[in-house]
């Protein structure tokens, strides 16, 4: 499954996602009326570093995923994936909105071969054994199952910061969006944006929208956009809860509870 890896040419802020609301179409409300305030590039780099670091405490996690991306230039459907993990990398994945209903994916490192195992709940539904990076794992998606997570999206924010801080001539700009209810969660929302004189190239997107829960640093949701202005991820996590103490079994394919 293709998630985080580099198609877009900018970021610093290319990781936002969505926390706990039930109705979709309501996925922000302001809390704080700051709207665009063009902000101190330290301060904004400081709370990307900070996630960093509230990641190192986490063990393990489950959320409620929102993905749609554009692949090979389509904007595919939004899909809804309920997402495991723990440390160092386990990964389970089941899909349960109106895409791909019922398809699961599970990786665990160093097990299976390194490879995932999947199926993909539809006709016919069989449980095949895939590299991570095989074209059929990655149909339909712009990042392996190895980058489904956290601490991946926050390496790719840090690095930038780190980037973007060492090339202050990019002329980098960061916009703090305040507060917002991103899916029923509390969160800080910050922005990227490089010059569209072609330097965004060496970072990960062109423009990249980061939420993240006030408490947890959390992301709640991450939209990346292209030199162009078109969207090509947009992820967003409802309900995430923290070390909630996943054990081998959730990462077992012969759970009782999974299909494969």
């Amino acid at each position: 499954m293709k998630w985080l890896t580099r198609h877009a040419p900018s970021l610093v802020a290319a990781f936002a996602v969505v926390a706990g609301a039930a109705v979709v179409a309501r996925a922000e409300e302001p809390v704080a009326a700051v709207a665009g305030v063009e902000a101190d590039a330290a301060k904004i780099r400081q709370l990307v570093f900070d996630m960093e670091k509230a990641f190192e405490q986490i063990d393990d996690y489950t959320t409620t995923m929102y993905k749609q991306e554009r692949v090979k230039g389509h904007l595919l459907p939004r899909e809804e994936i309920q997402v495991k993990f723990r440390k160092p990398l386990g990964i389970y994945l089941k899909w349960t909105g109106e895409v791909n209903n019922t398809r699961e994916v599970l990786y665990v490192k160093g097990w299976n071969d390194d490879k995932i195992r999947a199926h993909k709940g539809t006709f016919p539904d069989m449980t095949v054994n895939l590299r991570p990076d095989a074209s059929l794992a990655m149909q339909g998606n712009r990042h392996k199952i190895t980058e489904a997570h956290f601490g991946h999206a926050i390496g790719v924010i840090a690095r930038d910061a780190r980037l973007s801080e060492s090339r202050p001539q990019d002329g980098v700009r960061y916009l703090d969006l305040g507060e917002k209810v991103v899916y029923g969660t509390r969160s800080r929302c910050v922005e990227a944006r490089t010059p569209s004189t072609g330097v965004f190239s060496v970072y990960y997107a062109a423009r990249a929208k980061i939420c993240f829960d006030v408490k947890t640093k959390m992301p709640t949701r991450i939209q990346v956009w292209d030199g162009d202005g078109a969207l090509l991820e947009d992820y967003g996590f409802q309900d995430t809860k923290i070390n909630v103490g996943l054990a081998d079994a959730d990462f077992d394919p012969n759970n009782s509870e999974y299909n494969f």
